[in-house]
């Protein structure tokens, strides 16, 4: 069975038996929470601050995962290395995961399906 680390904070009750259900990373979702509700870009290193129930190498490894998928976008240069990179969530990208996500669960044809 997959074991996560867990957000400090954990979710609300509400949300616990969709993690459970999906297999949703409690410290993924946690993660693009804080960027969502976040008034300016954070770095890897703020976010660790604030999520305190996982490890600094955790957080980057999911932070770069996520924006990997395209669903973060940073504000570093093609080659970012000393550069302070900050994230933020791409709001569009997290809603049409969401989408397809839904879509693929109740049966319903995936825009790939459709030529998109």
């Amino acid at each position: 069975m997959v074991r996560y680390a867990s957000p400090e904070q954990p979710l609300p009750p509400e949300l616990l038996r969709a993690v459970k259900v999906f297999g949703v990373n409690p410290i993924r979702a946690s993660i693009v929470r804080l960027l969502a509700q976040s008034p300016a870009p954070m770095t890897t290193g703020e976010i660790a601050k604030v999520l305190t129930g996982a490890s600094y190498k955790t957080i980057f490894n999911h932070v770069q995962d996520l924006a990997s998928e395209g669903t973060l976008v940073s504000d570093a240069r093609a080659d970012p290395h000393g550069q302070r990179v900050r994230y933020t969530v791409d709001r569009e990208a997290i809603r049409r995961e969401l989408r397809e996500y839904s879509k693929y669960l109740l049966g319903e044809a995936l825009s790939s399906d459709d030529g998109n």
